[in-house]
């Protein structure tokens, strides 16, 4: 089990068993990722503040030619505040707790990250990356996946060098070959331009902030009171005419189990899960123009059933799972899709 001994150390401060602080850890750590990509910008109490910054085109001229290199995003690292400690923000708009046990939580939260980080633990957070020791120093290791996904818009671009050309065989050329010697690398600077211009500025995401749908499913208040959990499993789906799709409707709870940028991933891993009797359905969404494919399970009236029911999954399965509240009425399918 990865971050063992945090989730250990936040058990003692909560006062709660170890898979239930397990599931709390695994899905702040889950929400950190989420709103990062959301905002570009985040700052947690205990570990420092990540942002992503935009680095465009590069033109050098060396020896060999010219060498344009394609525009990037970096994920920057420090590791004090920049801004505000978005813990709390981020254990509220999760829902992960009472809204009277919010501030509890989130200074236990920072609690567990500021001792860790003094004591220079490894401290894993799937998605984003690793504070570890690394030839001697600790520090933080972004994980490569992530610095993909902010790349998604370069990921065909390469560098490019432009060979100088030969010195004009004769001194008294005309000025059509003259210009000749240029019109390749203006040709390309101007395609480069291009490209970027495309990218750059149809993709908001890369220059604007804006709220991630993800939280934005969560702000609802519950509007059933009664306790019910309706999860079911995949013994009494078999053989039902319905067994392909559930029927969620506004207000009601669920338990996202994964979230994956490609449909037939998604699919993938439900089959397995499936396997495993554990009813999973495909949930599509929209992130900034991004589609993304959840993983989810089980439909319930409030969040204490959800809770309970999450408290009884398999710990193999669990990873970052976490509770997430039905923004309206919705029918989600496995196989078909939507």
């Amino acid at each position: 089990m990865i971050n063992h001994d945090l989730i250990e150390e936040l058990a003692g401060l909560l006062n709660v068993d170890t898979q239930e602080s397990g599931r709390l850890l695994n899905a702040f750590f889950s929400a950190m990722v989420t709103g990062l990509l959301a905002e570009r910008k985040l700052s947690v109490k205990g570990l420092g503040s990540f942002s992503v910054s935009h680095v465009p085109l590069k033109k050098k001229n060396n020896a060999s030619g010219i060498t344009y290199t394609p525009p990037c995003n970096q994920l920057k690292y420090e590791n004090r505040l920049s801004g505000a400690d978005d813990t709390a923000c981020i254990v509220t708009l999760r829902h992960l707790t009472n809204p009277s046990e919010v501030e509890p939580l989130a200074r236990a939260f920072a609690q567990v990250f500021s001792n860790a980080f003094t004591q220079q633990r490894e401290i894993r957070i799937n998605g984003l990356g690793r504070f570890s020791k690394d030839q001697g120093a600790y520090g933080f290791l972004p994980e490569r996946s992530l610095e993909e996904l902010l790349n998604r818009e370069y990921q065909n671009l390469e560098e490019v060098v432009l060979p100088l050309n030969e010195t004009l065989q004769s001194s008294n050329g005309s000025k059509e070959r003259k210009k000749s010697r240029y019109a390749i690398p203006l040709s390309v600077l101007f395609v480069l331009s291009l490209l970027v211009a495309y990218f750059y500025f149809d993709n908001p995401e890369s220059k604007v902030s804006v709220p991630a749908p993800l939280y934005q499913e969560s702000k609802l208040k519950p509007v059933v009171q009664k306790p019910q959990a309706e999860a079911v499993s995949l013994k009494e789906l078999s053989g039902s005419s319905v067994a392909d799709s559930l029927v969620l409707q506004k207000g009601e709870y669920t338990i996202v189990l994964e979230t994956f940028r490609m449909e037939q991933t998604a699919l993938k891993e439900m089959n397995r899960l499936r396997s495993q009797e554990i009813v999973a359905y495909v949930w599509p969404g929209t992130l900034n123009r991004e589609k993304y494919f959840r993983l989810m399970t089980g439909k319930f009236s409030n969040r204490d059933g959800a809770k309970e029911y999450l408290k009884g999954m398999p710990k193999k399965i669990l990873g970052g799972a976490y509770i997430q509240q039905v923004l309206k009425k919705g029918v989600f399918h496995g196989g078909k899709g939507l």
